[in-house]
């Protein structure tokens, strides 16, 4: 925001090094193998204020960024109380003991895990492992178990404290280096001096945290066309510099130099909405000069849908509508292969519907008490497993149901007879044997010599299954079927 309006920003890239190291343990298993650290500095204290938006920057990014601790967690602590280097690994469980932060007494790390508050939010990941990872100092003073605590009296930080240890654990070499650099530009931003710590591995040493720009290749015809700009290229710069970006120019291509502290800039795409934001999308006007007029037409399908919910609502129907997801219980007596819905939350919303039936049955199971009749209708889609084209299959469907002592077979040729009527189509009835009808009391809808639909009285098992006290007639078309047609 700051580079943004206009104001100077020019925070340290060569970092002076601490002299403070850690040596890293290889883990096995890899439970947070990576980590990073920087030291700040700032004589008389950090302050109140400082050190209350740190904490507070410090819980959302871990719990956000950092996905409740489980792929990256942050520590500070008072470097005045840390001795020698540090060393990074896993401990056995029970050789470890510290008095946790805000404790007054030691625990083991049987009991952190067992019974520590932060255990049971943030010690998923350490469950059932024999070996934990543990920091300590060179003196084997612990300072914290990541994720879960710091230790208190060197994990204490105050308003006074002039020297601060903040480390970066986590699964991801790239997510914990990006997040040191982040907390390093958030103390620098406030006037800090912070210093870099070497991390030893067995690969190697790196000194984190990394300050250094990094280039992305971009197209100055690709951002202009994603903008909607016409920008020369000499004039890029001084957008993109509202943003903290650096545009280079070169015989090989050009690229943009993005600051470590955008970690949400991955390719050019996302260099096009900075300049967006640069530019602002208020200042953009459209070209209408390439402008092509037409009129556009109603899909017949929706017309059709449209037409058979007035005439519904005519025949005295209530419009109802229940969701695509159902229990796929429910569907067991209909036909129609459901489609499974993949990590679904709950049984209730687990599978398509394949009828439209099971959700009318299951609203008016719910009204068996109000006053009779209940008459509903629903017009809405269903979806099918194409076993013969190997694909989900969509259809629109219409679907009526009707709670009444005095519903029968009569009732629902009525329903049905009464709506093909209206919509000007020419039908027949053949016999239906379906489980969840009657039999003898259930018939097919046939149009041009193709069956559309059926209607008929409700099995007794199925009421039974609903707890209905009086019968239930209902009826189904195929909606899709008769949009293929004109009325």
């Amino acid at each position: 925001l700051k580079v943004h309006q206009g104001a100077e920003r020019s925070p340290q890239t060569e970092l002076e090094a601490s002299g403070r190291s850690i040596q890293t343990v290889p883990q096995e298993p890899l439970l947070r193998p990576r980590i990073a650290a920087i030291v700040v500095e700032m004589p008389g204290g950090v302050g109140v204020e400082a050190l209350e938006a740190f904490l507070q920057f410090q819980e959302k990014v871990t719990q956000t960024y950092g996905r409740q601790r489980q792929k990256l967690a942050m520590g500070a602590y008072d470097l005045g109380r840390v001795s020698g280097d540090l060393v990074y690994g896993l401990r056995p469980i029970e050789a470890i003991e510290l008095v946790p932060l805000g404790g007054d007494r030691v625990w083991t790390g049987a009991e952190l895990l067992a019974d520590h508050p932060k255990a049971h939010l943030y010690g998923g990941c350490l469950r059932g492992q024999s070996r934990i990872p543990v920091l300590e100092d060179g003196a084997r003073q612990i300072l914290a178990v990541p994720p879960l605590v710091n230790a208190e009296g060197v994990g204490r930080v105050t308003a006074t404290t002039e020297q601060i240890l903040v480390d970066v654990t986590g699964t991801s070499a790239q997510g914990v280096a990006e997040l040191a650099s982040l907390v390093a530009h958030n103390w620098l931003d406030r006037g800090a001096t912070v210093k870099t710590v070497t991390i030893v591995t067995a690969e190697g040493s790196q000194t984190t945290p990394s300050l250094d720009r990094r280039s992305i290749p971009v197209s100055s015809k690709f951002l202009n066309e994603v903008v909607g700009t016409f920008i020369p290229k000499l004039d890029l710069q001084r957008y993109l510099g509202r943003m903290d970006l650096e545009l280079e120019t070169g015989a090989e291509g050009d690229r943009v130099w993005v600051p470590s502290y955008r970690t949400d800039i991955l390719s050019q795409n996302d260099v096009a909405g900075d300049l967006l934001v640069a530019v602002g999308i208020e200042n953009l006007e459209a070209d209408r000069s390439d402008f092509q007029f037409s009129t556009g037409h109603a899909n017949p399908l929706k017309t059709l849908a449209l037409q058979v919910g007035d005439w519904s609502q005519r025949m005295g129907l209530l419009e109802v509508k229940s969701y695509i997801l159902t229990d796929p219980k429910l569907l067991e007596v209909f036909p129609g292969v459901p489609v499974q819905a993949a990590n679904a939350r709950s049984q209730r919303h687990s599978a398509t519907r394949t009828t439209l039936q099971a959700g009318l049955l299951e609203i008016l199971s719910h009204q068996i008490n109000a006053p009779k009749p209940l008459n509903c209708y629903e017009v809405g889609e269903v979806l099918t497993w194409d076993a013969d084209q190997e694909q989900v299959q969509e259809l629109l469907h219409w679907a009526f149901a009707s709670l009444d002592p005095k519903a029968s077979f009569s009732t629902a040729k009525s329903y049905v007879q009464t709506l093909l009527q209206a919509i000007g189509l020419t039908y027949g009835w053949v016999d239906y044997g379906a489980e969840f009808y009657i039999a003898g009391r259930s018939a097919a809808v046939q149009v041009e010599g193709r069956t559309i639909g059926h209607f008929g009285e409700i099995h007794p098992a199925l009421l039974h299954r609903f707890s209905f006290p009086e019968p239930v007639c209902a009826g189904e078309l195929d909606l899709s079927a008769l949009g293929q047609r004109e009325p």
